[in-house]
């Protein structure tokens, strides 16, 4: 299946086929530090507060991390805390980083300000213009990024795990089929399969 080019408007160290990363490194307020760690727990303890973002069926991956010191990597490097701590977030998604930021602010409105109020700057997601300001002032570039299908969509692999889970529930119905029923269940698998193709 060909798919359409999508624009490129990211660094080509953060795309990888139709899949683009976005890593920020954010400085916290002074309640972030108490805030962030609440939200993380919130959100693991009710996976429905995320529900919004998983019908954003274009983004494969999110993550967010509170940093208060850099790793140590050995001399010359010193130990060094941060003075406050920042919020590292990386994601994963299909398409341009525009199309990103314009469907996010608008799908995620209450959920952008819960994971962003707390950083320094944070104009609020909308209107999208100062949002997306904010991401490119304190987006990182990778230095490597890897997608394991580089060329499918997240909903091209969502259907093709779906549809595997059909076909290998077939194959083992079909083993106790007999010959002159075989056709019809096929028959009934393919039609069923197309709304995964």
């Amino acid at each position: 299946m060909s798919l359409p080019a999508v624009s490129i408007d990211a660094p080509p160290s953060n795309v990888a086929g139709r899949t683009t990363s976005i890593t920020l490194f954010t400085t916290q307020k002074w309640w972030g530090r108490f805030f962030m760690p609440f939200m993380f727990t919130t959100s693991r303890a009710a996976p429905k507060a995320l529900e919004a973002m998983d019908k954003l069926s274009f983004i494969s991956f999110a993550s967010w991390s509170l940093i208060r010191e850099l790793p140590y990597n050995g001399p010359p490097q010193t130990v060094r805390r941060l003075r406050y701590p920042h919020l590292f977030f990386e994601v994963s998604f299909n398409g341009s980083w525009a199309q990103y930021i314009d469907s996010s602010v608008r799908v995620l409105t209450t959920g952008m300000y819960s994971f962003w109020s707390s950083s320094r700057t944070f104009p609020g997601p909308l209107p999208a213009s100062p949002f997306q300001r904010f991401f490119k002032t304190h987006e990182v570039d990778t230095s490597h990024y890897y997608c394991a299908y580089p060329e499918a969509t997240v909903t091209i692999v969502r259907s093709a795990l779906a549809l595997e889970e059909r076909l290998d529930m077939f194959a083992h119905r079909a083993q106790n089929l007999p010959e002159d029923a075989f056709d019809a269940a096929w028959d009934a698998f393919l039609e069923d399969a197309q709304r995964f193709l």
